[in-house]
């Protein structure tokens, strides 16, 4: 079971082009883009349950995005850490997954909730 993090209050952001209401809390001013991960899950497959979700550059909604992920592409999970809460497609999580979208070659820190099976099982 993933440990939760309690954290601020709740910002209503939209993710483009996929009618999914995502819930993220606004990141404290101590949260950084910058956090450790490994590639220890072997998790592998077409796992993004939307399209045009955001990978960022660490698990807060205040990160920067490198790419998007969509329906049709593949990826290669690595591991979670805690992060920002974000609400989508049904979902409630403070857990976001490391990730590689091998179709386009992206990695970086997608949340949870944006993820089939809830992203990686494996904390970093």
């Amino acid at each position: 079971m993933r440990k939760v993090s309690s954290i601020g209050a709740a910002v209503l952001l939209t993710v483009a082009g996929t009618g999914v209401a995502v819930i993220g809390a606004a990141a404290p001013a101590s949260a950084t883009c910058s956090h450790y991960h490994t590639n220890i899950d072997n998790k592998y497959g077409q796992l993004f349950n939307g399209s045009n979700i955001n990978i960022r550059t660490g698990p807060h909604t205040s990160c920067g995005s490198l790419g998007y992920g969509q329906l049709s592409h593949s990826v290669d999970f690595h591991c979670f850490t805690s992060g920002d809460r974000v609400s989508a497609n049904g979902h409630t999580t403070y857990t976001w997954t490391y990730l590689k979208d091998t179709t386009t070659g992206v990695s970086g820190w997608v949340a949870d909730a944006l993820l089939d099976g809830l992203g990686s099982g494996i904390a970093c």
